[in-house]
């Protein structure tokens, strides 16, 4: 709310600079013109225009609007016009229509879903409206107005889809979204089953990750994934070894850097799922690694595995490598399950 006041503030001061700066520019053309007359008329100087005032001959006394009134004046008038133009433009038509399905396609009912959005620039405080999915999946907003839609779905007993597009813009942008009745945006959520008690390796407080330093030369840097400490060479379940290579050329500060992550005794596979709740029971490698060089830089990369111990426990490892020259290090979150079995959903 207000990054769109400040937005409106912006362009009226810039507007109100142009005009004065135009205004300037005139008053100097105008002094320019006025001095170059009087130097042309030097021998026939201006007589003084009566007036009719007590019946005697007066100088016409004039009091022209000061520079900075005549500004005030011009930039008033330009930011209301301004201020409504912006207002008129944002309070575009909104309609909506979605549909929630579950993890197998099926529409789901009785989902709860909440609908936020600004009418204007001016704005304090957003309108919200909540409605709940159809037997078919099916909801909706119609009838409202402003630039922006805001939409979240949930559901007792249900994951809700990190991936799915929660904002949609109707006014003021490049990519401004159609709704269509006959195809509603798709919302995804899981149903949550019968979890297991894993043990969780995150972050201290909110911090869903966990850091942990690497060499730049090589050496591995191992962690255990019961209790989440660094281990000795030989004895962690998870190790992780970074190489830093030579600075790019057209990019000193950056480097190309190689990454190796190994579960020795065991076996990793990458996964791209959104619930990674099932290990698969074969199909791992020990190891998995990458390089990055000036066709493929990144600073950082994302990794998700599957992973499978050498006393033959499952478990899900995030990784993000950091690749810098300096300070290299690595943030990880796991889950593992002691038991044997590969469920891997926490027990709610």
């Amino acid at each position: 709310m207000k990054t769109n006041i400040y937005l409106l503030c912006g362009i009226v001061l810039a507007f109100c600079l142009w005009l004065l700066l135009h205004h300037a520019s005139e008053q100097k053309k105008g002094r320019l013109q006025e001095s170059q007359r009087m130097s042309a008329n030097q021998q026939s100087p201006m007589q003084p225009i009566p007036t009719q005032s007590s019946g005697k001959s007066s100088v016409l006394k004039t009091q022209p609007a000061s520079l900075a009134e005549r500004i005030h004046h011009s930039t008033s008038e330009a930011s209301n016009d301004l201020t409504q133009s912006l207002v008129t433009e944002w309070q575009a038509p909104i309609d909506f229509y979605g549909k929630v399905v579950d993890d197998n396609t099926n529409p789901v009912q009785g989902v709860s879903v909440q609908f936020q959005w600004d009418e204007s620039p001016t704005q304090d405080v957003a309108r919200i409206y909540t409605t709940k999915s159809d037997a078919d999946g099916l909801f909706s907003l119609q009838g409202q107005r402003g630039r922006s839609l805001e939409v979240s779905v949930s559901k007792e007993g249900y994951y809700s889809s990190g991936r799915d597009k929660t904002g949609y813009i109707y006014a003021l942008a490049a990519d401004i979204f159609s709704p269509s009745m006959l195809n509603p945006v798709i919302f995804h959520i899981r149903k949550k089953e019968k979890g297991e008690l894993l043990i969780h390796i995150s972050g201290i407080g909110l911090h869903t990750m966990r850091d942990y330093l690497l060499a730049a030369d090589g050496k591995p840097t191992e962690v255990s994934l019961r209790d989440g400490r660094l281990a000795p060479v030989g004895q962690g379940d998870l190790k992780v070894e970074f190489q830093a290579g030579p600075p790019l050329d057209q990019f000193p500060s950056r480097i190309s850097w190689q990454c190796r992550v190994t579960v020795s005794g065991g076996g990793l596979m990458e996964t791209s799922e959104e619930f990674p709740f099932l290990a698969p029971e074969n199909g791992y490698q020990e190891f998995d690694q990458w390089s990055i060089t000036s066709t493929n830089w990144t600073e950082s990369l994302d990794k998700q595995f599957y992973v499978k111990l050498r006393d033959g426990n499952f478990g899900r490892v995030k990784l993000r490598v950091i690749g810098v020259s300096k300070r290299a290090y690595f943030r990880m979150e796991s889950f593992l399950n002691p038991s044997g079995s590969r469920n891997l959903e926490p027990a709610n």
